[in-house]
């Protein structure tokens, strides 16, 4: 489904952004060069959000909420 994450076997995970009836546009989250035309992806049935709480308050995280500041 669309916003759905999706991963890779190379351990990549990706945004489903448009569903066509003959392909899937995804944008990948990470370093997309070990994957080839043969490579298998699976759903994982979460819809790519970001978590809210007063631990991420002042945090820098990326895309898919993970800190990258450092700071633990």
């Amino acid at each position: 489904m669309a916003g759905e994450l999706v991963e890779f076997e190379e351990s990549i995970i990706g945004i489903v952004l448009n569903l066509e009836s003959n392909n899937v546009g995804v944008v990948l989250m990470g370093d997309g060069l070990m994957i080839e035309e043969v490579s298998s992806v699976k759903a994982t049935g979460i819809i790519a959000q970001i978590p809210v709480s007063e631990a991420y308050f002042g945090r820098v995280i990326n895309a898919l909420a993970k800190p990258i500041d450092g700071r633990g």
